[in-house]
């Protein structure tokens, strides 16, 4: 028996049930191991954020920027690194370290900034896989009874996704004038460039 279903284009799918073999939402475990790695990041001692605000800014970028979110949490450690961090004696060295931050602090903010649009516009990815075709709702059963097996999706209005992603994109833009400053004097941390000393006449 080989059953298969079209969601609408302006459905967000949640959950799939179905018999023998059939697709599965991947999503679902993935931001299990998120959040159990969120809540650990929030409680280390040298975290720049706290708990609810991994989870927060991980939940938000999960349906579609994976990528995104792993950046900016290796930038947060790295300024948090910066800020501890003895400032080398070094001249060259120092200046070097602070043109890479900077470089760095651009690519993650611009990221994380980048990404707003694409949650507001665009659609989530819930990793739909399925072993009978590429992100398609297609069930096989081989065999069964009188009365033939079921199948189905849970889903919403896509208006409730847009709805969450525009919530999270005020958050985040006021999490942002907290977290802009706190990176500022992280990268400031024993100054910002070292000049040459001139030799005194």
């Amino acid at each position: 028996v080989r059953l298969s279903l079209g969601a609408p284009g302006d459905r967000w799918v949640l959950l799939t049930y179905g018999p023998g073999l059939g697709p599965a939402i991947l999503y679902w475990s993935e931001l299990v191991v998120f959040v159990l790695l969120a809540v650990a990041l929030g409680r280390l001692r040298q975290s720049p954020f706290k708990v609810h605000e991994w989870l927060l800014l991980g939940l938000g970028l999960s349906t579609f920027a994976w990528p995104v979110l792993i950046l900016f949490a290796a930038w947060a450690f790295v300024m948090v690194w910066r800020r501890n961090a003895q400032p080398s004696s070094d001249r060259l060295r120092f200046n070097v370290l602070q043109v890479a931050l900077a470089i760095f602090s651009l690519l993650a903010l611009g990221s994380l900034v980048g990404a707003i649009p694409t949650g507001l516009l665009g659609r989530p990815d819930m990793q739909v896989a399925s072993p009978l075709g590429f992100g398609q709702f297609i069930w096989f059963a081989d065999r069964s009874g009188p009365q033939l097996p079921a199948a189905g999706v849970i889903s919403v209005s896509l208006w409730f996704y847009k709805a969450a992603m525009l919530a999270w994109a005020l958050w985040l833009s006021f999490a942002l004038v907290r977290w802009v400053p706190w990176a500022w004097q992280c990268f400031s941390a024993g100054g910002m460039w070292r000049g040459r000393v001139l030799p005194a006449e």
